[in-house]
């Protein structure tokens, strides 16, 4: 299973999104006020990089081998734990900025990764090869978008912005929302996974 994660994750894509999170955590660790849309960024990166973990894009090979997709993906899952890894070291080093919500903003890179990994697999399980690239295309501008703007902030508060008393800020909601998120995901990603374990292995 080393050996194949070795040569099946692509480490290169995945270690320079598991080191831009470290530098845009750390650039909102320094100016939390002015660049906090930044931590959408980082979010939307360790979605993205998550499912980059599941791309295979020699599928129409790979895919008829005795190796069965569920083992592939439990393999892959080694470099999502280096984004997790680099997502819980950012958050420890700029704890102390993040309005004394560092734990919700652990929160929201955990379920991202537990999001892509969940849609990355069922694609991955529907026969698409690299489902990765296209979620990156739309979710690292559209949660750095969403941090910016903050749009439905009052009913959806994505990325709180606040100072930890709560005036600018519903965190509670935000936390709720992002719990839901991460219920719903892991029961698609449990169920994706059983069934890929089910399937008997193609065979050429």
């Amino acid at each position: 299973m080393v050996h194949y994660a070795a040569r099946a994750v692509p480490w290169v894509r995945v270690g320079i999104a598991a080191a831009l999170v470290l530098v845009l955590m750390d650039v909102v660790r320094r100016w939390p006020w002015h660049m906090w849309p930044l931590e959408g960024t980082a979010v939307g990166l360790l979605a993205g990089g998550t499912a980059w973990c599941f791309d295979e894009t020699s599928a129409a090979v790979v895919d008829t081998t005795p190796r069965r997709l569920a083992w592939r993906t439990a393999a892959r899952t080694s470099g999502v734990l280096l984004l997790a890894a680099s997502w819980a070291f950012a958050v420890l080093h700029a704890r102390h900025s993040l309005f004394d919500h560092a734990g919700d903003v652990a929160l929201q890179g955990l379920v991202a990764m537990l999001a892509a990994a969940a849609y990355a697999s069922s694609r991955r399980r529907a026969g698409e090869a690299t489902p990765g690239v296209g979620l990156t295309l739309v979710v690292v501008p559209l949660l750095t978008a969403w941090a910016l703007v903050r749009p439905f902030s009052e009913v959806f508060p994505v990325f709180p912005y606040a100072d930890g008393t709560g005036d600018l800020g519903d965190w509670a909601t935000s936390r709720l929302l992002w719990s839901v998120l991460g219920t719903g995901a892991l029961v698609v990603l449990v169920s994706t996974l059983a069934e890929l374990g089910r399937r008997p292995a193609a065979s050429t």
